[in-house]
């Protein structure tokens, strides 16, 4: 039967919603979304609009999503790209190697999503050049993610182009399409009058009786009002019994098209098939793998209009979607298998929809199918197409005959979907099948299991225990680890690191040191690093940095944050940005985001940009309990706390810190524990509560002692030596200033170098300490740390100051106070403040030194010049720690002091409290 898309009955409001998008199209771009049921009419809306456009002088490229590949990322792309070879080619090399390499017609480096993205507009742009161009896709429900997200990017770019993009999608499709600001159309089921109406023109020889007891029975859906009279009037049963459409429209259209595909030859329905199977309807591909004749054999199907053959006679397409699933529907498991194997044969140059194809064909285990389902696996990674890679690996292991290729083909699916695609359902669900195998014990599961047990419970010492337990039992150390081996090197590492106990870093080191030399990015570098800091040598910097300079368009998630982790500890993250905040804003490696996320917000820390390091911090935090991933939603926290830190929100700060302590303390992580005293005592120093500071940063480690597996002691320096000069314990200060010194630390990056100049000025001897703070300011590279540079100007000029040199300490302290000021790290800035006035400086429009003490504020100020500490008054004013050292914060500034050694005389130097008025 078919439609005629000339004439619709009932739909002149769409049809004219349709023109006018037409029109808009051809002026400045235009988009509509058709949604309705199936065989409502959107689709002989699409070809009636289709053919409309063609009328006006528009270009027609059409597509369609394929329920058999939703699972090939841009296989809905492909079927647009591929009907303009012409424009493809006109493309300039870049463009046109992107959209080539993503759709598997070009090998080559895998291209940014976006490049992607950008190389489909601008080819749409090309072909819309010399006439307007109507994008038509249907099924949108069904094509693959990568191509929906094409189609969206597309769509909101359209204004000012010549180009419409018309869809048509089922409601019920269950996952919502992108945002794209396409205007939707609602097609509603015909009422009855325009039901009898188009009943009586297309079956005038019916009687009425029949037309509106087919009416009734197909509800106003077009395509069953046809079909089912159609159906009628060829069994020729005039009474309307027995003819089997009486459980519902939709699938009893279905069973209509599946009765017209059996009354076809059968050399018709294996075509037919071989087109429902392929998806794109490539006639090249399908009259390769169509056998002799070619396609003469789809003639039959044309005549009876359930296929037509495009105008440029390069694609097959089905008149419904309902065509393709009666063929696919009406064939046998076999036939279905004989034509995928057909299919894998013809694309041997296209190796993830070949794997597909002979994923689908095998039925038994077979190796050699499993291996080239695995080679696709591991070219959609490489691709950034994380969840077909895990989609892909799962399948090879079904078909691996070797039990011990079938576990590590599985535990490597389950680690890719817990480290980067970050679905941690679907990997517990594969690790729970590797379990059940009973010789389960390999490399491979060891690095799935510790992983998942690691980021989700935060369990160290299971991870720990299963990795080197599997590590230990693997083949001699001596070539640099690879695969399953370099995985769980770099899980285990990631487990000694958050440890950072010597029962877990121990071990570690001894396997460690039976390796050889390993590139920058592998896991033993890391593990060095994080044992030894200083031990990074010169060529290894060099090394990664070259590394670091071949991140761009590297689309494999895991290379970036593998580079990136390594690139953190000696500051090389800023190399690394682009391609880390790719990985977090694609959306296709939602594991590894997490870790992108951290990256981005340590970068942003270290550069003083403390609102987007909080910023990502809080996105990594809600993505993490969104997910899961507990263990790094404690990072997180970090950030929040430092940020909270340097903007002098004591409250914020302690929150995070102590939502760090009740989390990871119980389970001995000691890194995070260190993470939440580093952020407590930067808070505390910048409050002026130097004991509180000093007693945090001890926590992280002994002055002069640097423990191996704790890369934070050289962040916390500054907070220790600074915190015990303030109380006195100059011994501690200088010992810990010569081991960070000692350390080798200083040629890493600049910032690690100011850290150690500073250090060293601030312990010298009094004779020595200008020269070595003006060799900390002098150092090159050093304005890109602006915090620490301002602290490097405060404690210049609070050591100026107290040598009486006050003219020479105001510049030094003025500096500071305008580079915190700028930064918006009010604490500090505070200080800077309160030591320019005791030089005998004001700054009347700005500062608070003079303004009365609150009630509680004197009462906190006396009980703590007369020794006590912060608890101690806190207990007996009945108020928090944390309220007491808010107070403190306010006190110091408005008394122009800096410690609490100054309490006593700045308190006595008070005028006196007029008397009380009396009532």
């Amino acid at each position: 039967m078919g439609f005629d898309p000339i004439g619709l009955i009932g739909r002149d409001r769409e049809l004219a919603e349709l023109a006018m998008f037409l029109d808009k199209t051809a002026a400045d771009g235009a988009t509509v979304l058709l949604t309705g049921e199936p065989g409502v009419g959107k689709t002989a809306l699409l070809d009636a609009t289709a053919e409309l456009a063609v009328a006006k002088g528009a270009r027609v490229v059409r597509g369609s999503g394929v329920e058999y590949e939703t699972d090939i990322s841009f296989a809905g792309l492909h079927q647009l790209v591929a009907a303009l070879p012409d424009e493809l080619g006109r493309l300039p090399p870049a463009m046109r190697e992107a959209l080539e390499v993503a759709l598997g017609l070009g090998a080559g480096p895998a291209p940014k999503p976006i490049a992607v993205m950008n190389a489909a507009l601008s080819l749409f742009d090309e072909a819309a050049k010399e006439q307007p161009l109507l994008l038509v896709v249907d099924d949108l429900h069904v094509v693959d993610h990568a191509s929906r997200s094409a189609v969206g990017f597309v769509a909101r770019r359209l204004a000012g182009r010549r180009i419409g993009l018309l869809g048509a999608r089922r409601p019920e499709s269950g996952e919502p399409f992108p945002a794209t600001g396409l205007t939707e159309v609602e097609i509603t089921p015909l009422d009855d009058a325009d039901a009898l109406r188009l009943l009586s023109r297309r079956f005038a020889h019916l009687p009425r009786r029949i037309l509106s007891t087919v009416a009734r029975e197909a509800q106003g859906n077009p395509l069953a009002l046809l079909e089912f009279a159609g159906s009628t009037s060829v069994s020729g049963d005039r009474n309307g019994a027995g003819a089997g459409w009486a459980s519902g429209p939709g699938r009893d259209v279905r069973a209509l098209f599946g009765a017209r595909v059996e009354r076809l030859p059968q050399r018709t329905r294996d075509l037919l098939l071989l087109a429902a199977l392929e998806g794109s309807g490539d006639i090249g591909v399908l009259e390769a793998a169509g056998g002799p004749d070619g396609l003469e054999g789809l003639a039959p199907a044309e005549r009876d209009h359930l296929v037509m053959v495009a105008e440029n006679g390069r694609a097959v397409r089905f008149r419904h979607p309902l065509v393709r699933s009666a063929v696919v529907d009406g064939s046998t498991g076999e036939q279905r298998r004989s034509a995928h194997r057909r299919l894998a044969d013809v694309l041997v140059d296209q190796p993830e929809r070949r794997g597909d194809h002979l994923a689908r064909a095998t039925t038994v285990p077979d190796e050699g199918v499993a291996a080239v389902i695995e080679s696709a696996a591991e070219s959609s990674l490489r691709r950034g197409d994380a969840d077909g890679a895990v989609a892909r690996l799962r399948r090879a292991a079904e078909l691996s005959p070797d039990r011990a290729e079938r576990r590590r083909r599985l535990s490597r699916a389950a680690y890719l979907a817990a480290w980067v695609a970050g679905h941690l359902d679907v990997s517990h669900e594969i690790m729970r099948e590797v379990r059940g195998d009973p010789v389960a014990r390999s490399l491979s599961a060891a690095a799935a299991a510790g992983f998942l047990v690691l980021v989700t419970e935060g369990d160290a010492d299971t991870a720990h225990a299963l990795l080197m337990d599997a590590i230990e039992q693997a083949p001699a150390l001596s070539d640099p680890p690879h695969g399953e081996l370099e995985t769980a090197l770099f899980t285990v590492t990631l487990a000694t690191q958050f440890s950072g106990r010597e029962e877990h870093w121990r071990p570690l080191v001894e396997v460690l040191g039976r390796l050889p030399e390993a590139s920058p990015a592998a896991a033993a570098t890391l593990g060095r690093i994080h044992h030894d800091l200083g031990s990074v040598t010169d060529d290894m910097l060099r090394r990664l940095d070259e590394e670091i300079s071949r991140l761009k368009g590297q689309t494999d998630a895991d290379v970036v944050i593998r580079t990136a982790l390594v690139a953190e500890y000696v500051d090389r993250l800023p190399g690394c940005r682009e391609e880390v905040f790719r990985v977090i804003r694609d959306g296709g490696a939602v594991g590894s985001s997490m870790p992108g996320l951290i990256f981005v917000a340590v970068d942003d820390m270290y550069a003083s940009r403390w609102q987007a390091s909080a910023e990502a911090a809080a996105e990594l935090i809600a993505l993490c309990e969104e997910t899961g991933y507990h263990l790094f939603a404690q990072v997180g926290h970090y950030f929040s706390a430092m940020a909270a830190a340097q903007r002098g929100d004591l409250d914020g700060c302690h929150e995070h810190c102590r939502a760090i302590w009740d989390w990871s303390g119980p389970r001995r992580l000691r890194r995070l524990v260190n993470h939440a005293h580093q952020a407590a005592a930067r808070a505390a120093v910048g409050a002026a509560d130097f004991e509180t500071a000093y007693r945090h940063a001890t926590a992280i480690c002994a002055p002069g002692v640097l423990p191996p597996f704790n890369p934070d002691v050289e962040l916390s320096a500054p907070d220790l030596v600074e915190a015990a000069l303030r109380i006195g314990r100059h011994a501690e200060a200088r010992r810990h200033a010569e081991a960070i010194r000692e350390s080798g630390i200083g040629r890493l990056s600049s910032r690690m170098a100011l850290t150690v100049t500073t250090i060293t000025a601030m312990t010298s001897a009094p004779e020595d300490m200008t020269q070595r703070f003006e060799e900390a300011l002098a150092l090159p590279g050093a304005e890109q740390w602006p915090f620490e540079v301002g602290r490097v100007h405060l404690a210049y000029g609070e050591a100026l100051r107290r040598q009486g040199l006050n003219r020479e300490s105001r510049a030094q302290l003025t500096a500071a106070r305008r580079l915190f000021e700028e930064l918006g790290a009010r604490p500090w800035e505070a200080r800077a403040a309160a030591e320019l006035r005791a030089t005998g400086m004001t700054r009347t429009a700005r500062g608070k030194a003079g303004e009365a003490l609150t009630p509680q504020e004197l009462e906190v100020a006396r009980l703590a010049a007369s020794g006590l500490s912060n608890p101690q008054i806190a207990s007996r004013l009945f108020l928090s720690p944390r309220t007491v050292s808010s107070h403190l914060y306010h006190v110091f500034p408005k008394l122009g002091i800096t410690s609490r050694a100054e309490l006593r005389d700045a308190l006595d130097a008070l005028p006196p409290e007029p008397p009380a008025a009396e009532a």
